[in-house]
């Protein structure tokens, strides 16, 4: 077959493309935003702004420009020049910075690593407007107004049902520049301002908040345990937002620096090229730690550890090297089914269900992982297939996947900004082997969880036998005595014995059932310390009764002096079962009183907030005590929940709670508006079950005193009103120079 005719043509696609590509490159208006916000980074920019206005005239487009909505994203770097704005942004999918990152050129003048590569960015401000003003100059340069209008692009999105609209090729649509001295916007040596108007979408509460937490989380948070692994964490980037000229913050005050303080299973380290690990594991509930390093594929070195990694097996069973290149892990784990709740709270339990393993390249966040939703390493899918108990769940794990594009230049973002391409199989490599990680911490929280179990189980049974044994050999001696007097009050003593034991030992279940101890748990102690205590008493009551009757009791007295002893033993079994109370660590620290404050006040936020002033005032900074910090932590929690109960119960306005630190005197007062301490109850009100509380056990002063004196302090209640801060209750604690605990 003869060819008649040959030539050629280029593509000339409808200038109505690029909208089409903005809806399709970018998923939503919070990752458009974002992916403006990159640019601005990229830029050396050390902040920007993101100013939404005129929102309730969204639809009006009829209106001049400057009464429209409108959203402006603005910063300070380096701008652009006329010649820029022609040659590179004007043309979409610029190689430009694909160019300088194959010349090795990755970093700014300012040291960050450059984050886009494919030139798309851009199409963000698609998603979000029809019209667009874009101001921008460059160090030395006049600043450059450019002007783009996408109705012109495309008809449809002004008149879906236009049937006379003229459709442009890409071509034939211009857009308006201008160069302006002395600048119009652009008031600063360099720097961008981009205002978008005919907005698409309306912007909701909702989307606002979802928007101030993407920004949050687009800068990593500083954290102290990637520091040691060599992660460079660069903090030079901060993001204002603004909504009709007020600023935006949040409602949430948790961060990960809670997180990571508060954390109950801990695992940092790294994973090479080569798929060799070293971590560093921790756990609090039984205060262990290990080191360890090894190679992920070598089944005879996990078989020695009893590690199961299913993450690996697809790994082992292509032969090959993974793909993706090392990264770094720095992992945090709670127990929310068995939370101890002087470490955890409603809030913190929320931020953790709502962050989960984020992966962070060069020190900015790769989408989606992380978001609320986003189970990408598939915990909960292994729970549903493996008994739920024994693997850890989406829900209780957060933290951080550490990479870089020179080590893992095989993890690229996918266009629309949604997850990793899988190039070549590197991004299942990765998955894999951080998946491997997290079996290998969920390995060692379980082998926690069940010497936590055992150690508790021990306790609570040696308890129980101290007990029993005491009862048998009280039972003996009660059989060697005839006086009839002596045994009716032997049988009350024995009588009220079995309640309490009944009490006890169905306090003991439940301290079981929570196994995470927590403040239910402090509550439960109590209620079985309390029961001890009561116990003493009576065997006291029981002692001095057969002394009256004149009786030959001395046997009995001493078998009851033995039982006196033993209960003393089951209660410091029952408390040194509450890990709750950090009180039982013997190590000392230089402990903060105003910290400590503070942390107290946190952990009753919701009792607090809206409803009682909180002030701390101080006198040359700050007392330190040289104690363990659980002390300190027990008293405040039973100073401040006495003080929010009588606040509460009083109708005196305002509600307040003041904290008054002397630091040259060494004294804090506690001083609240509540109705205060009656006159009569004043001189009692440290003693065991004196409460004036309806529910009241009596013993939150009690202890507060006890453990004051363990460290060499006291408290006393002002009752002159001279010396009182508010007109409620005042204590005032005295911290003597030498300290004992």
């Amino acid at each position: 077959m003869a060819v008649i005719k040959q030539s050629s043509m280029p593509f000339k696609p409808y200038a109505r493309l690029m909208n089409i590509l903005g809806d399709q490159l970018i998923t939503d208006k919070i990752v458009a935003v974002i992916e403006i916000l990159k640019n601005c980074y990229d830029a050396d920019s050390p902040s920007a702004e993101v100013r939404f206005g005129n929102l309730d005239k969204i639809g009006f487009n009829d209106l001049p420009l400057e009464d429209q909505a409108y959203i402006e994203i603005s910063d300070v770097g380096c701008g652009m020049s006329l010649e820029k704005i022609q040659n590179v942004w004007l043309r979409p999918a610029t190689p430009d910075k694909l160019k300088k990152k194959s010349q090795k050129l990755v970093r700014t003048p300012k040291g960050r690593v450059m984050q886009g590569e494919k030139g798309i960015g851009r199409f963000a401000i698609h998603k979000l407007g029809e019209k667009i003003e874009l101001y921008t100059k460059a160090e030395g340069e006049n600043e450059v107004k450019l002007i783009m209008d996408f109705t012109d692009y495309d008809p449809d999105n002004v008149n879906l049902f236009n049937q006379n609209a003229s459709y442009k090729l890409l071509e034939e649509v211009s857009n308006t520049w201008y160069e302006n001295f002395p600048p119009e916007k652009v008031l600063t040596s360099s720097g961008t301002i981009i205002r978008i108007y005919n907005l698409r979408e309306r912007w909701t509460d909702s989307d606002f908040k979802n928007l101030y937490k993407s920004i949050q989380r687009l800068i990593p948070p500083f954290d102290k345990n990637a520091e040691t692994l060599g992660v460079e964490i660069k903090r030079d980037f901060d993001v204002a937002m603004f909504v009709e000229g007020n600023s935006y913050t949040s409602e949430n005050v948790m961060t990960f620096d809670d997180v990571i303080e508060r954390s109950q299973f801990t695992i940092i380290g790294s994973v090479d090229e080569h798929s060799n690990i070293k971590f560093d594991y921790k756990s609090s509930i039984y205060h262990r730690e290990i080191h360890s390093e090894f190679n992920l594929l070598d089944s005879g070195e996990l078989s020695s550890r009893n590690y199961n990694l299913t993450g690996v097996k697809e790994i082992v069973k292509s032969g090959r090297q993974p793909q993706c290149g090392g990264f770094c892990f720095t992992f945090y784990a709670f127990d929310l089914k068995k939370p101890d709740r002087t470490i955890l709270n409603d809030d913190l339990k929320k931020f953790i269900k709502e962050n989960f393993v984020y992966v962070l390249r060069d020190g900015l966040r790769v989408y989606p992982y992380g978001e609320p939703g986003v189970d990408w390493l598939d915990l909960d899918k292994k729970r549903s297939t493996i008994k739920a108990g024994q693997f850890i769940s989406y829900n209780d794990l957060t933290g951080f996947v550490y990479i870089t594009q020179e080590h893992n230049s095989k993890l690229k973002d996918a266009s629309n900004r949604q997850g990793i391409v899988n190039t070549d199989g590197a991004y299942d490599d990765f998955r894999n082997l951080v998946t491997a990680v997290t079996e290998i911490f969920n390995a060692e929280i379980k082998i926690d969880k069940i010497k936590s179990e055992i150690k508790r189980q021990q306790k609570l049974n040696k308890a129980k036998n101290v007990l029993d044994n005491s009862f048998a050999t009280l039972n003996k001696a009660l059989l060697k005595i005839d006086d009839q007097e002596t045994l009716l009050i032997a049988q009350q003593f024995l009588d009220v014995y079995r309640n309490h034991l009944s009490v006890i030992e169905e306090r003991m279940k439940t301290v079981e059932d929570l196994a995470g101890l927590g403040m239910a748990v402090e509550k439960s102690s109590h209620d079985a310390l309390r029961l001890l205590s009561l116990m003493r008493s009576n065997i006291k009551d029981m002692a001095l009764s057969i002394g009256k009757i004149g009786c030959d009791g001395s046997e009995m007295i001493s078998f009851l002096k033995d039982l006196d002893e033993n209960l003393m033993l089951v209660y410091d079994d029952l408390q040194l079962i509450q890990p709750l109370f950090k009180i039982q660590r013997k190590n000392k620290e230089n402990v903060s009183v105003k910290e400590c404050i503070k942390t107290v006040l946190r952990y009753f936020r919701y009792e607090i907030q809206d409803k009682i002033s909180t002030n701390i005032e101080d006198v040359n900074d700050d007392i330190y005590v040289e104690t363990n910090k659980g002390i300190i932590l027990q008293i405040l929690i039973n100073l401040i929940d006495n003080a929010i109960y009588w606040i509460n119960e009083s109708k005196n306005t305002p509600r307040q709670l003041c904290f008054t630190i002397n630091e040259l005197e060494r004294t804090l007062i506690i001083s609240d508006s509540g109705n205060g301490i009656r006159e009569e109850i004043v001189p009692l009100i440290f003693d065991e079950f004196v409460s004036m509380k309806s529910n009241g056990r009596g013993l939150g002063l009690y202890i507060v005193r006890e453990l004051l004196y363990r460290i060499n302090a006291d408290i006393v209640v002002l009752e002159n009103p001279e010396d009182k801060i508010l007109s409620g209750a005042n204590f005032i604690i005295k911290f003597n120079d030498e300290e004992e605990c």
